[in-house]
């Protein structure tokens, strides 16, 4: 339930701070006071879209702050979403000149997506022009759909998106049978060649090392043999070792010539082993300079290769592989498509399993929803309705929703058939028909915001005392703030929130209060009476606050 609410610097409002109560609320006053400009700020909290063209002239930014209480529902999402949770929820829409907008949650910058979500769990705002939504039969389920349904339709959905993955996958094997036959001998000379070639990295890489030795066998052995002259006869090795006696024999006077001679011995055996290497290496190297021709050529087949599938080593390497399962997929085309397509079929019946129970639900709800519309447009003076909700299945034909199609015809005059909603109500007629839809649903709204925007347009008279009774009922289950210029609608409701315009320096700014009863009795009079209040209108107003305490 919203608590209350703060707009600053939007459109004509300058800067006003709203109270709002529970049961039911009218909002009235003159046109263009600013009534729709509040339920339009309501619904940026509800996570409508910004537009900077509501910021006010001269203003760099406008700000909409709504205070609501909390619920299990709320703090569910709060959780989930790691927002902090306090003891009411506090919404924040910033809407700057430039076009940008900033949502908040409880202090907390988030998306539009993320407060849209939100939204529905805070209520929801009706206008005269979702009447239009009527004669979309796409947006029957929303009405249809029971919790049960939507708890099904999830499953459902779940299996729909691997079918569909499943199918979409079989559809193009079938699609590729011929192609792949035909790239079939390709393949299998791919797979020779490469196969043949007996690719291996670590091979090219030692390959490419043993090239630079013999390219420069010449400087390495020039090298080799004056490296070897330096250690001739061992003279150097013999004095490293004299030495290393010497500075024994004086070790034990000073530790730290004993140091000094465990690192002289340490390098002197590291040399001797270095110095034998070098002789067996040099020894033992036998190199054929002729095997750089095949060792060329071996790398020329490397590169070729990598040239040819424009592919480096490893990525041929892996390619062969993949080859090779392509050719086993190939040649195993039969048994491939029958696993699949037993997976497919596996799963259609899955899907159509469920797509029944869930159709079967809509039928049953659908005869419930038929008798209580039915009483609840008697209740709207709608006497005459002969309404007929039809779910019709088409299993062929598997949508996001399910196999169902949703029409209601109906007729509201006796002795005319029925026909598509949308094509035989009028205004008036589609509004109450709404407005019965939502006294069905209420239930679902408790302790949430349902605001209607002028959804009494075009009516008068005993239906419009007919109309205000339905949204007072509306109102037990959950907190309704009304738009209206109806006196009936306006007196059934427990608060009155008058709007207001003023000009103040030049500009144009919206005013709004609270009205006392007395207040409310002057209100509803000019209402009733062109904008006079007199002693017949006083009276008309007084009888009907009366009679809807």
């Amino acid at each position: 339930m919203l608590k209350s609410m703060f707009v600053k610097n939007f459109a004509i409002i300058d800067n006003i701070q709203i109270d709002f109560k529970d049961q039911m609320t009218v909002l009235t006053g003159e046109t263009g006071a600013g009534k729709s400009l509040i339920i339009d700020a309501i619904g940026l909290l509800f996570g409508d879209r910004a537009s900077s063209e509501l910021v006010r002239r001269g203003e760099t930014k406008a700000t909409v702050e709504g205070v609501f209480d909390t619920s299990k529902e709320i703090e569910s999402y709060l959780s989930e979403n790691e927002i902090d949770q306090e003891e009411y929820l506090v919404v924040r829409r910033d809407i700057y000149e430039n076009g940008k907008s900033v949502c908040k949650i409880n202090g907390e910058t988030v998306s539009l997506n993320q407060l849209s979500d939100l939204g529905l769990m805070l209520g929801s705002i009706h206008t005269q022009f979702d009447n239009e939504k009527l004669t979309n039969p796409k947006n029957y389920f929303d009405f249809i759909d029971t919790d049960l349904v939507k708890e099904k339709l999830i499953a459902y959905q779940s299996v729909l998106k691997e079918y569909n993955q499943k199918l979409k996958e079989y559809q193009k094997l079938l699609k590729n049978e011929a192609e792949n036959n035909q790239k079939l001998d390709f393949l299998k000379y791919q797979l020779s060649e490469l196969k043949k070639a007996n690719l291996n990295v670590n091979e090219e890489e030692e390959l490419k090392s043993k090239v630079n030795i013999l390219n420069n066998f010449e400087k390495i052995q020039t090298n080799i043999t004056s490296f070897l002259d330096l250690y001739e006869n061992d003279e150097v090795l013999d004095k490293i070792y004299e030495s290393i006696s010497l500075l024994s024999k004086i070790s034990e006077y000073d530790s730290n010539l004993g140091e000094l001679k465990s690192s002289l011995e340490d390098s002197y055996y590291n040399l001797c082993d270095i110095v034998q290497s070098v002789k067996s290496n040099f020894k033992d190297s036998d190199t054929d300079l002729d095997e750089l021709d095949q060792i060329n050529d071996r790398l020329g087949l490397y590169s070729n290769l990598k040239r040819k599938y424009k592919m480096t080593t490893e990525e041929l390497i892996s390619y062969l592989e993949s080859i090779t399962t392509q050719i086993d997929s190939i040649e195993n085309f039969d048994v491939i498509r029958g696993d699949l397509e037993k997976e497919v079929n596996k799963l259609k019946e899955e899907l159509l399993k469920l797509a029944n129970e869930i159709s079967s639900e809509r039928c049953s709800q659908a005869k419930s929803i038929e008798k209580e519309i039915k009483d609840n447009l008697v209740d709207l003076q709608l006497n005459n309705t002969i309404l007929e909700i039809k779910v019709i299945k088409d299993e062929a034909n598997f949508r996001k929703n399910g196999i169902d199609e949703v029409e209601i015809n109906i007729t509201f005059n006796v002795g005319e058939a029925l026909k598509p909603l949308h094509k035989v109500a009028s205004g008036g007629e589609l509004s109450r028909f709404m407005l019965a839809l939502k006294a069905i649903a209420s239930k679902k709204f408790k302790n949430k915001t349902l605001i209607f925007d002028e959804i009494d347009s075009g009516v008068s008279g005993s239906v419009a005392y007919s109309i205000a009774s339905k949204i007072k009922s509306i109102a037990k289950y959950a907190q309704v703030l009304c738009v209206t210029h109806l006196v009936q609608v306006a007196s059934s409701a427990n608060h009155q929130l008058f709007i207001s315009k003023d000009v103040v320096d030049n500009r144009t700014i919206t005013n709004i209060k609270e009205l006392s009863m007395d207040e409310r009795v002057i209100e509803i009079s000019k209402m009733a009476s062109f904008g006079d209040a007199t002693s017949a209108s006083i009276d008309f107003a007084k009888e009907l606050l009366n009679q809807n305490k």
